[in-house]
């Protein structure tokens, strides 16, 4: 038994000695490990800092899905306003969009831009990538920071609205045509109160006419008539050339039946005619009544 129980002391200890020798190389080994994921940690905050970021984007007005262009800051001496801060690579630019469209969503949304430009590689036509170089360095560090996965989209370039057409476009121009009621009745008013206020206008300068020409009236001769002038320069009378020669050259025309008197003999010309007709058939039926053969009585 004593044996036993010196031969179990000294396993104790042999092991508590391996494990005060093995508790340092841990923590070396632990030292070193927390110190390899602090430098890749670092490492990962370099390539985002430097690396592609998504840049949402919605499919349509109004959608609930959303592409991405990914943005990054170009390498100094890359392209032109890098080592300014103002210039960004942006890849996967939808296929059918312009440098129009790319300033416009950057432009809208981020600050002003002086220069867009897009590159299409030969081996992959339909990816487009493209560099933004923007006015001032704050612009391209909004959109940097409004680049990430998950975060607010933004809406696709306005000149890219959907254009109505079919019987969307009909039915737009038949309301736009009849705006309703109200805006009926808006236009009318509308109409109403320029319509009184060209009228108070005009009865306003004919007022300050009448009043400045001392209660002369001043008759103006229609255009193509020789106008006649007194010598202030207002014009009394006007006629035309041509009007004038054929009076001069015709003389007046008498108007038939113009006095009383010719008309009442023209209505007893008139009554003779008709008596003397009378007559006239009056004995051309008693001719043919004594021509007839058949007499009955």
């Amino acid at each position: 038994m004593a044996k036993a129980a010196a031969a179990t002391a000294r396993g104790s200890k042999r092991r508590a000695a391996s494990d005060a020798d093995a508790t340092p190389s841990s923590g070396k080994k632990a030292k070193k490990n927390a110190k390899k994921s602090k430098s890749s940690a670092k490492k990962r905050s370099d390539g985002d800092a430097h690396g592609w970021r998504p840049l949402p984007v919605r499919l349509d007005f109004g959608s609930a899905f959303t592409r991405h262009l990914f943005v990054r800051v170009p390498s100094a001496n890359a392209a032109e306003g890098a080592t300014e801060g103002t210039a960004l690579f942006v890849a996967a630019i939808p296929l059918g969009w312009t440098r129009a469209h790319l300033r416009e969503l950057f432009e809208e949304n981020f600050g002003a831009v002086e220069e867009t430009s897009l590159v299409t590689l030969d081996a992959a036509p339909d990816v487009a990538g493209g560099l933004v170089r923007f006015a001032s360095a704050s612009g391209a560090k909004k959109a940097l920071a409004a680049s990430v996965r998950g975060g607010d989209a933004l809406d696709p370039p306005a000149s890219l609205a959907p254009t109505s057409i079919g019987l969307e476009k009909w039915v737009g121009h038949h309301r736009h045509a009849r705006p309703g009621s109200e805006a009926l009745g808006r236009r009318i008013d509308e109409w109403f109160e320029a319509f009184e206020a060209e009228e108070a206008r005009k009865e306003a300068a004919a007022k300050a006419a009448g009043e400045g020409d001392d209660g002369w009236t001043v008759v103006e001769a229609k255009r193509g008539r020789r106008k006649t002038t007194d010598d202030e320069g207002t014009a009394v009378g006007g006629i035309r050339a041509a009007t004038a020669d054929a009076r001069r050259t015709a003389g007046p025309t008498p108007r038939e039946n113009f006095y009383r008197f010719q008309q009442r003999e023209k209505r007893r010309g008139e009554l003779f005619e008709l008596k003397q007709k009378f007559e006239v058939d009056k004995e051309r039926v008693a001719k043919l009544k004594a021509s007839r053969k058949f007499r009955p009585l």
